[in-house]
């Protein structure tokens, strides 16, 4: 480097090159400057053949004026129906309504599931036990010891017949938990049996007990342990979900139902509008506070959204986001119909701050601006009935006919729900190898209540055949799978339909499924939800808090995508040289 300085000082050059070679860089500002120091013509940007441009906005019709004001006002009138009922499974009339509090979430009423198969577990039992015990003793009356003897915990009880004795033990530490904490089904079925009065062990108690033990009852009935009975809205055989809800009241009501969702927040998109449907609930009065119509006045609002064309002539632009930097192709419609109208169109369009109540369907009777001319105009809604295409905004598809219902859905959903542990696992995967479908259960709930794995269970064992006398191989006419991995046997449809539905099966002479997610039997699933990448199906906890601050708990049911295809080994009619394989 230091040669490099040398010869170029050591040559005659400029004073303007040597400052740039051997003096050390540093920032300049560029600023305009004129010839006769006036910026102002440099600042009118003027046109070399004005003329020209207004012969070309002449053709185009820019000359055409409609005495157009500005938007300086909207008008919106409206009207919103509270979602007041809803109800589990399909098209049903048979199905009775529920009502549906304004303050409830639609997630646990949808998800909540029925009465388990094999009871509740040990802890759900022992902790709403306690809850009884505690809430009891704030009321001033101690019954915990006398509890925890009359309604011990079932530790030692026999295991269903469906279930392995091996497979339904206890652990140790319930025996101790039994002793402090009373049996909250036991409790509760007691509490029902006595009906309208008080079960022996509340005798004595005061008034505000026995009404702690009702509102108790209540909440275990509703979060813990249903009753007996109750609906489902799980479809088994589609693995998804299937309900309606009810708008308004009952003599002016509106009808949508949810044809296939998949668990998890409820929103608008999951509905279609039944326009010959209705939804009764036995007993119920109009609600006056159901249906409210309102109109409101605001200031109009321009659209704005970032990479903006500027309004102004000398404003500069944001930089983060450049339109005419996209990639597109020719044949790219839906993104070069995306950058005209950011760059051409997006001020065009005004936005109308709306807040509309929670759990309601809203619909706009009218949407009208005023002008800066105090002109009065009325927006009309797209029409699109005239064309082959459509394009829907704001609006619902109406059930069986491609027309929709203009207007806002909001279902009265808990967003910030939690989810924990999942208490049951079962993957729906093709094993093409063995050309058959399985359900594999990876996780099922014990005894107590809590998750736990069926790959850890004594694993069925080929029987003990040494090879006879003289013979090098032994016949095997099928191999042993896990017990946890239960058969989807393939059954036709009716002739008119075709095709065929998997139904659960079994490798042996009994049903080896221990879960929730495979119970009933039989188990018909249609043969086209389970896809080649397979299906996840996982029971979770879940708890959220509605709109009036209850704490509210259900176990729900989460579909998913599986990890592919699985290989269950099983093959038929092999040999093997290995005794008792």
């Amino acid at each position: 480097m230091s040669n490099t300085v040398n010869v170029i000082a050591a040559r005659p050059l400029s004073g303007i090159l040597k400052a740039i070679s051997l003096e050390p860089p540093a920032w300049s500002r560029l600023e305009p400057q004129s010839f006769t120091g006036d910026p102002s013509p440099g600042i009118e940007a003027r046109i070399h053949d004005p003329l020209w441009l207004i012969a070309r906005q002449w053709q185009f019709g820019e000359f055409q004026g409609e005495d157009a004001g500005t938007p300086i006002a909207m008008h919106v009138s409206m009207t919103s129906r509270r979602i007041s009922a809803w109800k589990p499974g399909g098209q049903n009339p048979e199905t009775p309504g529920r009502p549906l509090g304004a303050d409830h979430s639609i997630e646990p009423e949808v998800e909540r599931e029925p009465p388990a198969s094999h009871g509740v577990g040990l802890r759900q039992r022992a902790e709403a036990g306690a809850l009884l015990v505690s809430a009891l003793a704030e009321a001033g009356f101690e019954v915990g010891k006398a509890l925890s003897q009359a309604f011990a915990l079932p530790v030692d009880d026999e295991p269903p017949a469906d279930v392995p004795a091996a497979l339904w033990q206890a652990d140790p530490m319930w025996r101790t938990i039994a002793r402090a904490s009373p049996d909250g089904e036991a409790v509760a079925a007691s509490i029902e049996a006595a009906g309208a009065g008080n079960p022996a062990w509340l005798s004595g108690a005061s008034a505000d007990a026995a009404a702690v033990s009702r509102e108790w009852l209540d909440w275990y009935r509703s979060q813990v342990s249903r009753p007996a009975g109750s609906n489902d809205a799980w479809l088994r055989e589609r693995l998804e979900y299937q309900f309606a809800i009810r708008t308004g009241n009952p003599n002016n009501q509106a009808v949508f139902r949810a044809p296939a969702h998949d668990g998890g927040p409820v929103d608008w998109y999951s509905f279609d509008y039944l326009p010959d449907e209705t939804l009764a609930v036995d007993g119920e009065a109009a609600d006056p506070a159901a249906e409210v119509a309102k109109t409101m006045t605001m200031l109009a609002t321009p659209l704005r959204y970032a990479g903006m064309p500027a309004d102004r002539l000398w404003q500069f632009e944001d930089g983060l986001v450049n339109f005419g930097r996209i990639e597109t192709q020719p044949h790219d419609l839906a993104r070069l119909c995306f950058v005209e109208f950011s760059t051409v169109y997006g001020n065009d369009w005004y936005t109308i701050p709306v807040d509309l109540p929670a759990g309601s369907f809203t619909q706009f009777s009218e949407v009208a601006f005023t002008t800066t001319f105090g002109e009065r105009f009325v927006v009309t809604q797209a029409d699109d009935s005239g064309r082959s295409g459509h394009f829907r905004m704001f609006g619902l598809s109406v059930s069986g006919g491609p027309t929709m219902l203009p207007g806002l859905l909001i279902p009265p959903g808990g967003r910030v729900s939690q989810e924990g542990k999942a208490l049951e696992d079962v993957v729906f995967l093709r094993d093409e190898s063995a050309n058959m479908a399985w359900a594999v259960e990876k996780t099922v709930q014990g005894k107590s209540g809590d998750p736990r794995s069926r790959s850890s269970e004594p694993q069925v064992q080929p029987p003990d055949a040494p090879l006879a006398e003289g013979t090098d191989l032994r016949y095997i006419l099928e191999t042993t799978v896990p017990a946890n991995w239960i058969p989807l046997v393939p059954l036709p449809t009716s002739p008119a339909q075709g095709g065929f539905e998997l139904r659960k099966g079994t490798m042996t002479d009994k049903d080896e499924s221990l879960g929730e997610i495979l119970d009933p039997t039989p188990f018909t699933l249609k043969e086209e939800e389970v896809p080649r990448e397979g299906v996840r199906v996982r029971r979770v906890p879940a708890v959220c808090r509605t709109a009036d601050g209850q704490m509210v708990r259900w176990i729900a049911r989460r579909v998913s995508i599986a990890h592919g295809e699985g290989a269950s080994r099983l093959a038929f009619d092999g040999t093997t040289n290995q005794p008792g394989v």
